[in-house]
């Protein structure tokens, strides 16, 4: 009786820190989406930046239904030990790549970060720091709007929202500037 009242008790203090984990809020940093004009990251002529080492094992289930390259900027992007996700968007002569290091365990990208070419010259990415899905800050949507201007929306989490529903979101306009560089021009919060 004495080991199956262990086990009961066991089973239940695991669920209710399995249940706890679940619905637990965001930790809500500072971070660049809080300026209205977020300082500059991208440096004209940088290097496509290597896909930051992930520990542990990835899913082979999740790395299969990464897109293949199809474009040389594709190709550059893989080099540096990126998996591509979702499809490439492009006109104006700018094209805009997202690719992942990682996944979590519902193959959802990891680390992940959008890169922007301009001519087949690469401008920067869409963010300064790889990001995660479900998390304050992740990239949700990106629109070209000329051949010199795009705008970026990222995921905005309160400390109260669960990690299904962030509460806000953050629209950055990003200019092509004269050097080649990717540039943050503004940013602005409203709640969902």
């Amino acid at each position: 009786m004495t080991s199956r009242l262990l086990i009961v008790t066991l089973m239940a203090i695991a669920m209710m820190f399995g249940n706890a984990a679940v619905g637990l809020p965001q930790n809500k940093v500072a971070s660049w989406l809080d300026e209205a004009k977020p300082s500059p990251w991208n440096k004209p002529d940088a290097a496509i930046p290597a896909a930051p080492k992930l520990q542990g094992a990835t899913d082979p289930r999740c790395r299969e239904a990464a897109r293949p390259p199809q474009l040389d900027e594709d190709k550059r992007v893989r080099e540096q030990g990126w998996d591509l996700v979702g499809a490439f968007q492009g006109g104006w002569e700018m094209l805009v790549i997202q690719a992942t290091a990682g996944y979590d365990g519902m193959c959802r990208p990891r680390q992940y970060q959008a890169f922007v070419f301009m001519r087949g010259v690469f401008a920067g990415t869409l963010s300064p720091q790889p990001m995660d899905s479900r998390t304050d800050g992740a990239l949700e949507r990106v629109s070209l709007q000329s051949g010199t201007r795009l705008t970026a929306d990222y995921a905005r989490y309160a400390a109260k929202d669960a990690l299904c529903c962030p509460s806000g979101t953050t629209h950055v306009v990003f200019d092509i500037a004269t050097d080649g560089a990717l540039t943050p021009v503004s940013a602005s919060t409203s709640k969902r």
